[in-house]
């Protein structure tokens, strides 16, 4: 049997053949190299043995259990191209799950307290609803459209393409990011220092030379440089910077740059946009998943009956 790091190389390769996105990858290599891992130990016999490993020893949820089907699904027919088969599975939590939801009131209150890039990172999110690594960390300044306030985004989650409008909220702040932006690539450019990009085929198509160019920076470039590539920025700041605006505010509700992006699809739909457009704006693939957010979104418009009834007969509460 090959080694982990051998299986990993040719689950690379196929995976780039076969178009697979960079994050669908990231997610799918550690599950692939679990699995060869525990195999080549004995551990396991084969993908019925890994998936009760997942479930009685891991203590994994059902739902994480079904999720390591397709990299396994993937490995077996694109990699080592045998027949997958039909294996027994937990039954999956259908439940729909709740989400972390904040005010606009409450982001803009974060906002104005936080360093000018976080700010500008959780204002697209907020503003636009972007991801956060697939959508707003691998922007480049070709993706904005300042003329026309808008954000493009290619080819993120399920290979998928969007525009989005931009907050006009944001321009100050996009303008003097990519001023920034401008002034670190002169620099880099006189290093030979370009803004990769993961997929080695497009590199070639296009050349180094175009990644090296100014539409092709990162508009949230990392501050480390790695030989002669500079990839894009974390999320670390960000995280950060929400955290301690949150916690100077006092904001009791789960502050994360997720959060974000659900606040601003729970917010087009108290604003009445409908749900297909918001679901175009998310990018995405089923409308069953924009949906989750009406479970919110409906709350401003319920009044509690005891509510009600205290307003009727003018309740005063005892002192």
């Amino acid at each position: 049997m090959k080694t982990v790091e051998e299986v990993l190389s040719a689950f690379e390769t196929a995976s780039l053949k076969a178009g697979l996105a960079r994050n669908t990858r990231k997610t799918y290599a550690p599950i692939i190299a679990e699995f060869v891992g525990l195999l080549k130990a004995g551990k396991i016999t084969g993908v019925q043995d890994y998936l009760d490993h997942l479930s009685s020893v891991k203590k994994l949820s059902s739902n994480s259990v079904w999720h390591a089907l397709n990299p396994l699904k993937f490995l077996y027919e694109k990699v080592i191209e045998k027949e997958f088969g039909q294996f027994d599975l937990p039954k999956r939590n259908r439940s729909k799950p709740m989400r972390s939801v904040l005010s606009m009131t409450d982001v803009l209150r974060m906002l104005e307290i936080m360093p000018r890039v976080p700010r500008l990172q959780a204002g697209i999110l907020a503003g636009a609803g972007l991801r956060i690594e697939s959508d707003m960390l691998t922007l480049r300044l070709k993706d904005i459209h300042l003329s026309e306030r808008v954000i493009t985004i290619y080819e993120a989650k399920g290979n998928k393409s969007r525009a989005l409008k931009m907050p006009e909220f944001l321009v100050p702040d996009i303008e003097l990011q990519i001023s920034a932006c401008r002034r670190q690539w002169e620099k880099d450019r006189m290093r030979g220092i370009i803004c990769p990009h993961p997929e080695q085929s497009l590199m070639r198509k296009l050349g180094k030379r175009t990644f090296g160019s100014l539409p092709w920076y990162w508009l949230f470039p990392s501050q480390k440089v790695h030989g002669t590539e500079r990839w894009y920025s974390s999320d670390k700041r960000l995280v950060s910077a929400l955290r301690e605006a949150a916690e100077t505010l006092n904001i009791t509700q789960r502050v994360n740059p997720h959060a974000l992006r659900h606040s601003y699809a729970t917010g087009l739909l108290r604003d009445g946009v409908d749900v297909r457009v918001i679901q175009e704006q998310m990018g995405h693939t089923s409308l069953e998943t924009t949906e989750i957010y009406l479970h919110t979104a409906g709350l401003k418009t319920v009044a509690s009956p005891l509510d009600t009834a205290a307003r009727i007969v003018q309740f005063q509460k005892p002192a």
